[in-house]
């Protein structure tokens, strides 16, 4: 409904100039015609004969012609100006009913406000930066990261889902149409624990500590999304496009990433222990200093990739491309290699493995490295 509406309006608007630059030449044409057409039109009857009487003539209702359709063009511009201060207006008055719907107690209430500030920012791309950071406040306020639990037994506690309204706002945010130099969305420091947003489109989205532990993020698009010490522990990001985001200090303990694309990605420290990353794509990602123990990298692509000084312990290596990857200082204690793809001796040679490091027949385990187990 929204969308038809602003496209109705847009129709009219470009009808209505249309109008105006036709009467305008028109009225143009008329001018010159003044000056032009008696002329012409006297010589061809009877060059000889004195028709300056007949020509005045002729020129004065030109004239008017061209008068009244210049006023025409004047009425049509005011119309045009008319029109739009109105649609301003409107805007405004829509604008300023949601904002203050979004401050009810009552939830229906706050769900129309939603609602009202997505059409807005449909119908009216200029403003839909202002409406972009309106919901991400809305959602940062009502989705504050709880207050610790005070000492004594645990209490075990069941999945969690955000509130009706939180959800709508993400959902929103999630799937307006794509604006230059519009960021989707600000959630910094937000507590978005069991989120739905999978589908969703967050490119470039501020994510700065937000904790999703738990969300289910399959499919999201977070291309050059900002993730600085953010909290997917337990997320489930399948078929997830990561591509270039900043995952510093993250926590995706035992996150579910098969088949996501962080091509580019920078996970420098962050914690990918547990992980399932079968199938993904890690080309030239930065994974300096990060925790991959126990991490499933099956059929994975790591071409290029930097893991420096990461830890690999016990991570599932099998088929995992290693083309150009660089291993220097970084552990694969337990690590199973023996159907990586792309390793050459010199990465082995910097890294560092134990006896339970496995390794393909086809390689001269390093002399640094103990003796594989019998």
């Amino acid at each position: 409904m929204a969308g038809t509406g602003g496209t109705r309006r847009r129709s009219g608007q470009r009808w209505l100039w249309v109008a105006i630059c036709v009467a305008g030449t028109f009225a143009a044409a008329t001018v010159v015609a003044v000056f032009l057409l008696p002329p012409v039109v006297y010589r061809s009857v009877d060059p000889t004969a004195d028709h300056s009487d007949a020509r005045a003539a002729l020129q004065s209702g030109l004239l008017t012609a061209a008068a009244a359709l210049v006023a025409v063009v004047g009425g049509l511009v005011a119309l045009a100006e008319t029109r739009r201060s109105n649609a301003n207006t409107h805007v405004r008055e829509l604008y300023t009913r949601a904002v203050d719907q979004l401050g009810s107690e009552n939830i229906t209430v706050r769900l129309g406000g939603i609602y009202a500030l997505e059409r807005i920012a449909k119908d009216s791309p200029d403003d839909q930066r202002t409406v972009v950071e309106v919901v991400s406040a809305f959602v940062r306020e009502k989705a504050r990261p709880s207050a610790p639990a005070p000492a004594g037994p645990a209490t075990p506690a069941g999945p969690r889902r955000l509130e009706p309204d939180v959800q709508a706002a993400l959902t929103i945010l999630g799937r307006l149409p794509l604006r230059r130099g519009v960021h989707r969305a600000d959630l910094t420091d937000a507590d978005l624990t069991g989120a739905e947003l999978s589908s969703a489109n967050l490119a470039e989205a501020r994510l700065h500590r937000t904790n999703l532990t738990g969300a289910q993020l399959n499919n999201l698009i977070l291309t050059g999304s900002a993730l600085l010490g953010a909290n997917l522990t337990g997320a489930r990001l399948a078929g997830a496009d990561l591509t270039n985001a900043l995952l510093v200090e993250a926590n995706l303990t035992g996150a579910r990433l098969d088949g996501a694309d962080l091509t580019g990605a920078v996970l420098v420290e962050a914690n990918l222990s547990r992980a399932r990353l079968d199938g993904a794509s890690l080309k030239r990602a930065v994974l300096f200093d990060a925790d991959l123990t126990r991490a499933s990298l099956f059929d994975a692509n790591l071409t290029d990739a930097t893991l420096n000084l990461a830890n690999l312990t016990d991570a599932r290596l099998n088929r995992t491309d290693l083309t150009g990857a660089s291993l220097d200082a970084t552990e694969l204690g337990g690590a199973d290699l023996v159907d990586a793809r792309g390793l050459v001796p010199g990465q082995l040679d910097v890294a560092s493995g134990n006896a339970r490091t496995r390794l393909s027949t086809d390689f001269q385990r390093p002399a640094s490295w103990p003796p594989a187990a019998s």
